[in-house]
């Protein structure tokens, strides 16, 4: 009997952990704010969620900040500005920093606590609604290939605006951040496990390393170029009018391959592109198909098809593409002029973010192409999907021997 007793007095003070959704709310919907995202000119671009973890610190999903140039957070007419602090783009969180700020951190859960079956809520902004809750399942746990968590699988509902928001227990503690659901599945949503947020800062500042770290020094024997060395482009992100300058800079030389920017992106005399570990020309380097997007002396009227899948650092992506040369002409860089041909390429794109589910979008881009320097001189590309947006332009702006 003592040792029932003792059970019974077991099961009622784990009963009496669990919360009422009513009193779970009040709890922790004061550390469930609204992440609202402008361009340069304070034009709206997305809306999510955000969870207070710290004093002055939220976490959300980095794919609700791409392409933003303004941050703020807000809940209940009360709105501050916010800045990026430590982006995780691999693990799709990113955390951000809030001056004068003093909103409650929420409790995070231990990992050995999950149980999948056990009743889970969600608390964020679905469409722009404010600190809504819903409830549902904790369905699955899923797991890689070395037993490490890769998402939690829920049947709560998952809408745009739900992401960045907080997934809790019973007991009120997160254990996750609402990121994702399937497109026409049911109750197939997922959430990125609580645990992964204490690791974001030091994840972050080690890809930032990575970025910065100097290229290596090249080879003394290779010979040095005296050719036109520098390659300058201009990438615009047209939906928020934003631009940066790119720069391809020739190193050397080896028989027929161009080594450019410290190796990072190796090219033949003909355009053929061998090696990209480039992302700063934007799509034209992170959807780039493997030797590149058009080498050699395209005719006008041929086609071929392009159907490739690669991996980036943050993002998996996968082409099924038919490209097209349709005319050519003539275009001038600086003093240059310069014989193209024009490319229209066509087809459909997915794209898997933070290593989990893909959504996928109808592409279209443009290349115009100069077989004389064997590279594009223009680039423009345009997709859409409820999770991701890609509509923008690369263009080259000068060519110097220095």
């Amino acid at each position: 009997m003592p040792l029932l007793g003792a059970l019974a007095l077991t099961c009622a003070a784990h009963a009496q952990t669990d919360l009422t959704p009513e009193t779970l709310f009040e709890r922790v919907a004061p550390s469930v704010w609204t992440v609202r995202t402008a361009d340069t000119e304070g034009r709206p671009l997305t809306q999510g969620s955000a969870v207070v973890i710290g004093p002055g610190r939220l976490i959300t999903n980095c794919h609700v900040l791409r392409r933003a140039a303004r941050v703020s957070v807000g809940r209940e007419n009360v709105s501050y500005g916010a800045e990026l602090e430590h982006p995780d783009t691999e693990r799709d969180l990113c955390q951000l920093k809030v001056a004068n700020f003093s909103a409650p951190p929420v409790t995070i859960a231990p990992p050995e606590s999950l149980r999948v079956g056990a009743r889970v809520y969600a608390i964020g902004a679905p469409r722009g609604l404010e600190t809504t809750i819903s409830d549902g399942l904790l369905s699955g746990i899923r797991r890689n290939e070395r037993a490490a968590f890769e998402a939690l699988q829920i049947t709560v509902p998952i809408s745009p605006g739900s992401s960045g928001g907080g997934l809790f227990d019973a007991q009120g503690r997160l254990i996750g951040i609402t990121s994702f659901g399937l497109k026409d599945s049911q109750n197939l949503n997922f959430a990125l496990p609580a645990s992964w947020i204490a690791e974001v800062p030091e994840r972050a500042q080690a890809a930032l390393a990575a970025r910065n770290a100097p290229p290596p020094v090249a080879a003394t024997t290779a010979s040095a170029p005296k050719m036109d060395r520098v390659f300058e482009y201009k990438l615009t992100d047209r939906f928020t009018g934003n631009t940066q300058t790119v720069v391809y800079r020739l190193d050397r030389i080896e028989g027929d391959r161009r080594i450019f920017n410290g190796g990072d992106r190796v090219e033949t005399a003909d355009g053929k592109v061998e090696t990209n570990r480039l992302g700063a020309g934007g799509e034209l380097d992170l959807a780039m198909p493997p030797g590149g997007w058009v080498s050699g002396t395209p005719e006008v009227g041929t086609s071929w098809r392009l159907d490739y899948s690669l991996r980036h650092a943050d993002v998996e992506i996968s082409m099924e593409l038919r490209a097209r040369v349709v005319d050519a002409s003539t275009v001038r860089v600086g003093e240059r002029e310069l014989k193209v041909v024009r490319v229209t390429l066509e087809g459909y794109t997915r794209r898997l973010t933070g290593r989990h589910v893909s959504f996928g979008a109808p592409y279209k881009a443009s290349a115009l192409y100069a077989p004389a320097l064997g590279r594009i001189v223009r680039f423009e590309a345009v997709a859409k999907s409820q999770i991701f947006q890609v509509d923008e332009s690369i263009e080259l702006v000068d060519i110097r021997s220095e």
